[in-house]
């Protein structure tokens, strides 16, 4: 199997002046941003794609991290808004019936009776539940929780959704 590049995080902002960077973190494993861990940043104004993390520090809202040669606040700049990503190979074990983002966004996602809803295309993350956005050509967008009374299958091999909406979901 190839390997994927998971998306684990973001660059939301600087902190300080010695290069310190502000990260969302974008993963059920928030304590893997760990000194030593490479994380590949996908910025144009970058020379690297991969920056090694040297220190990190949590704090109520966000973690900030300092990369090695990553030196000034310039620097940190040129880092805003990119997304922090590791190899699918150094990903952690889900639990079963759970499923990284990537695997998700595309399934064709259909009812119970066989409706076609359209296609994931993104993942909403709210306090209690993931919410899936799906779309199909000519329709509104449709707002799927990701709970065990709604979506009934997921079915990987034939990259496909099966739910059964409840009243007033799909109108």
């Amino acid at each position: 199997m190839a390997s994927t590049l998971l998306t684990v995080g973001k660059v939301i902002g600087v902190h300080g002046t010695k290069g310190e960077v502000k990260i969302l973190s974008l993963t059920d494993f928030p304590t893997r941003f760990k000194m030593g861990l490479s994380l590949y940043v996908h910025s144009s104004l970058l020379e690297t794609d991969e920056l090694k993390i040297e220190w990190v520090k949590n704090t109520s809202k966000n973690i900030i991290i300092k990369f090695g040669g990553i030196e000034s606040r310039k620097d940190a700049e040129k880092l805003k808004g990119s997304l922090l990503q590791i190899s699918n190979k150094k990903a952690h074990s889900l639990p079963k019936d759970a499923y990284w983002q990537h695997e998700i966004i595309g399934l064709k996602v259909i009812t119970s009776s066989k409706e076609l809803v359209g296609y994931v295309t993104e993942i909403m993350r709210t306090g209690s539940n993931d919410v899936y956005v799906v779309n199909w050509e000519g329709k509104k967008e449709s707002l799927i929780p990701a709970i065990k009374d709604v979506v009934k299958k997921i079915d990987l091999k034939n990259k496909l959704m099966v739910i059964e909406p409840i009243k007033g979901l799909l109108e």
